[in-house]
């Protein structure tokens, strides 16, 4: 690396993006703003997909964007600034404000982190990739950067790079609940039926009585039911149902469970709610039609199905 730095583009090459600036990470310039402590910044938490975030986000950004016109050269108001953006989903303008930050202060891992989300946003995987790359090469044992480098790597379909990071992410910290599911689902596609369940089953148990997340049950539900183990499989997409009232997933896989296991009134209630939460859905009316059908009633079987078809016909036409 050369005295005056490296480039590093914040923004995509491609032509409907925003024009570029830089991060420049070098030693000697910006010496003042470069000694701004950086420890204040919130570090994003390991979640999923997504992190939990405040709910008045609108007046954080307020009191940020007044903080920075007082102090135009502090990074670490614009470094938090950007993650606010980010929070808001204003990915563009976070990736604005985190460019202007570096070329005050050079950033840490966590803030990468947050700059490679905000590319996840913009459904760029490459980019989020490349700089979760060099957030890695700055902080090796930072589980949340390792995580989200996994996730990045499995939506790009990468799954032997995206499970070498999640086993990363286990041997420094074991009892890592997503790190462990994520694996599963691995191992799921990977078709390692005994390698998912018991990662499924470690996700779940770790997640424990009090959980507020349903994907642990929701997966390794979903898994057993696929196993064409549906009495298994209720109790635990029946958690997830009742974590997340309105998770349309969770209402049609416990519906499928149920009505396998012949509970056809608990199956159709199921069946029903997930239908009206996603009712231009047409896996919900086809499998409400199935419920129907199983009940022996062929009048609304035969209406859902047409429904279902009707829908399949404008999705192909989308």
């Amino acid at each position: 690396m050369s005295g005056v730095g490296v480039h590093l583009k914040l923004f995509s090459k491609s032509s409907n993006r925003i024009a570029v600036t830089a991060i420049f990470f070098c030693v000697g310039a910006c010496a003042a703003a470069a000694q701004m402590p950086t420890k204040d910044v919130p570090a994003p938490a390991s979640t999923r997909d997504s992190e939990k975030t405040p709910t008045n986000l609108a007046a954080i950004e307020s009191d940020l964007r007044h903080e920075s016109e007082l102090h135009p050269e502090s990074a670490p108001i614009l470094y938090k600034l950007g993650l606010v953006l980010r929070q808001e989903n204003k990915a563009k303008e976070s990736l604005q404000t985190y460019t202007q930050a570096a070329q005050l202060q050079k950033p840490n891992a966590e803030q990468l982190r947050s700059v490679a989300l905000d590319y996840v946003l913009l459904e760029d995987y490459d980019d989020a990739v490349h700089w979760l790359q060099i957030a890695v090469s700055f902080d090796p044992e930072n589980t949340d950067v390792l995580y989200s480098l996994g996730r990045c790597l499995y939506s790009q379909n990468k799954y032997p790079e995206a499970a070498e990071m999640f086993l990363r992410v286990l041997k420094i910290k074991p009892d890592h609940l997503k790190a462990e599911e994520n694996l599963g689902l691995i191992y799921d596609f990977a078709s390692q039926p005994e390698k998912a369940e018991i990662a499924f089953r470690k996700a779940a148990m770790w997640a424990g009585d009090e959980s507020t997340d349903e994907w642990p049950f929701l997966d390794l539900g979903g898994f057993l039911l696929d196993q064409n183990r549906a009495a298994e499989a209720a109790p635990f997409l029946r958690r997830a149902a009742t974590i997340a009232t309105k998770c349309t997933t969770c209402h049609e896989k416990l519906g499928r469970a149920l009505v396998a296991t012949g509970d056809l009134s608990g199956g159709l209630k199921e069946l029903e709610a997930a239908a009206l939460l996603d009712p231009k859905n047409p896996k919900m009316h086809f499998q409400l039609g199935l419920a129907y059908r199983a009940a022996g009633n062929l009048e609304k079987s035969r209406a859902e199905f047409a429904l279902s078809q009707s829908l399949y016909g404008e999705h192909s036409q989308d």
